[in-house]
């Protein structure tokens, strides 16, 4: 697709590989509307950004997103949800609310995006992109509960792709382990491997939509690992199994 003239609505803009995203957005001449978690600031100063603090977790937060860039847009042409959380933890109880928090932002919010987008362009052409992560298919110690929120993401979306027009692109992107806040604000004590650059991982995705590209891989070294070199991944698995035991003594 041609991004000159284009208007996008992108989530989890202040910071990571949705604030690299944006300007690449602005870069190619698109009219960028960046939603980002309240509290958070965000620095993008420019004549075709507009930044919307909201919170994406609820049904009146997403509804209201939409509203915003409706107002300003005279149609959403492409919609990235690429707001996301995690916790780095070992599961021992139960705890809804704990479990509701990650998958309302991270399953339910996506999913109502998607639905708010078909709702809205019927059989009109537009673009949807979600982020999910190579752990939606290769989970890893100490993140039960994202891996299941990412996988959700990646069949739901694969399903669209079987049920939507024709022009009516669907992406899902996996990224590994990105040089962001990502960690930190997850709580993980310690250094992850194959780690990108949020800005590489954002060239990429621009890529995968300018391309109409269904699935997104940012890291040609894991795709190769996991398909010729299974037993370095296993290492790596084992390696995280030590590390959360040890935290969690």
């Amino acid at each position: 697709m041609k991004l000159k003239d284009s208007c996008v609505v992108i989530t989890g803009a202040s910071s990571g590989i949705g604030h690299e995203f944006v300007k690449l957005l602005l870069d190619r001449g698109a009219n960028v509307l960046g939603a980002y978690f309240p509290g958070e600031q965000c620095d993008i100063a420019h004549a075709n950004f507009i930044g919307f603090p909201v919170d994406l977790s609820t049904r009146q937060g997403v509804d209201s997103l939409f509203e915003k860039a409706l107002k300003h847009f005279e149609a959403i042409d492409v919609f990235i949800a690429n707001a996301g959380m995690a916790y780095y933890e070992k599961i021992n109880q139960a705890d809804w609310n704990h479990l509701s928090d990650i998958i309302d932002i991270n399953v339910k919010s996506v999913m109502y995006s998607a639905m708010k987008m078909k709702e809205l362009y019927s059989s009109k052409p537009f673009h949807f992109m979600a982020t999910s992560s190579i752990m939606s298919y290769w989970p890893l110690p100490g993140y039960a509960l994202y891996s299941g929120t990412k996988a959700a993401v990646k069949t739901f979306t694969e399903g669209l792709q079987m049920e939507w027009e024709k022009e009516q692109h669907l992406h899902v992107v996996f990224p590994v382990a990105t040089k962001t806040r990502f960690f930190q604000t997850a709580g993980q004590p310690h250094e992850s491997w194959m780690v990108q650059s949020p800005g590489h991982v954002a060239e990429i995705m621009l890529r995968g939509l300018e391309s109409n590209k269904k699935h997104i891989y940012p890291s040609p070294l894991f795709q190769l690992c996991y398909r010729f070199a299974p037993w370095a991944l296993s290492f790596y698995r084992k390696r995280e199994i030590k590390l959360l035991r040890n935290y969690y003594k």
